[in-house]
């Protein structure tokens, strides 16, 4: 399920580019307003996090050099779990009124109206563009030590963790195997590397065009929860562009 979330900017300030960890905290703190137990049950748990959100899709860009001003944005965040999205919207409902950055780029909001949409239909072969940027990771070795390696597409580990990340997801949420998984990337064009910064740490990420070849159910689980790692921060939102 996706729920589409329209925003107002209240103040003139802009806000920081890296805007991503803000809007993750704040939509765990109206998760928790409608559903304590439900944000508590998915802070705790230490296997994957089912759902995603995208960038912000501005509406009315306003040239600024100290930051990302606008007066009119919207953001979508989708899950399997309907019940999951109904109190996100909830508490979105309850607590409109929010703020995104710190200092000279701390801007006001208010959630203007909220939208749930219908999925689309998939088959099994679909082009997808990025909603946020894509993230996948890999340990190598250095030395004598594992270090952690953000990937890009030109390398193949990129789609091997790809594919392995979204099965294993699927594995956890329904509890079984996914049927007949066949998954492969036909296609990647317009790659866009990105580097953002989610608390204090940078990771870097790709927003892309992908034709993926897939089970439809696979696909469909990808669009609700994300592809690629680090959903819950924003990360792997991804829109359907063309069905094959």
């Amino acid at each position: 399920m996706r729920c589409k979330i329209t925003i107002q900017k209240t103040t003139s300030n802009p806000i920081h580019y890296d805007y991503q960890y803000g809007l993750a905290s704040m939509l765990y703190k109206r998760l928790a307003k409608a559903n304590i137990n439900l944000a508590n049950e998915t802070h705790s748990h230490q296997g994957f996090k089912f759902y995603t959100f995208s960038n912000l899709v501005i509406e009315d860009w306003i040239p600024d050099k100290r930051g990302l001003n606008f007066s009119k944005a919207h953001f979508f965040i989708s899950s399997p779990d309907s019940g999951f999205i109904k109190s996100f919207a909830e508490g979105l409902f309850l607590e409109p009124e929010f703020f995104l950055g710190r200092g000279d780029n701390k801007a006001n909001f208010i959630i203007e109206r909220m939208e749930i949409l219908s999925n689309p239909t998939f088959g099994d072969d679909c082009t997808f563009k990025t909603l946020s940027p894509v993230y996948v990771k890999t340990q190598r070795k250095k030395g004598d030590k594992l270090v952690e390696v953000d990937l890009y597409p030109k390398d193949s580990k990129f789609y091997e963790n790809l594919h392995k990340n979204i099965t294993a997801r699927y594995k956890e949420y329904y509890g079984k195997e996914i049927e007949y998984d066949n998954f492969e990337v036909l296609e990647v064009t317009d790659v866009k590397p990105k580097r953002i910064s989610i608390g204090n740490s940078y990771r870097r990420c790709n927003h892309l065009n992908l034709t993926l070849q897939a089970n439809p159910d696979l696909i469909a689980f990808a669009y609700d929860a994300g592809l690629g790692e680090k959903n819950a921060m924003g990360f792997g939102c991804v829109d359907l562009i063309e069905l094959h």
